[in-house]
């Protein structure tokens, strides 16, 4: 299974499922690292290298 934050691989066991609610993409269950993605700790994913410069 795949991050839907950073879109790496996710060990067994170590996934969190959040459902989404509210009027867009209400009913949806998001998948990611429990505690925060690797990556995310030292460049947002909303901010990869490169943009907003």
């Amino acid at each position: 299974m795949n991050c839907d934050r950073c879109d790496k691989p996710i060990p067994e066991g170590e996934a969190e499922r959040v459902p989404v609610h509210g009027g867009s993409g209400g009913g949806t269950t998001v998948v990611w690292h429990r505690g925060g993605c690797p990556q995310s700790r030292t460049h947002p994913v909303s901010y990869p290298l490169g943009r907003g410069r």
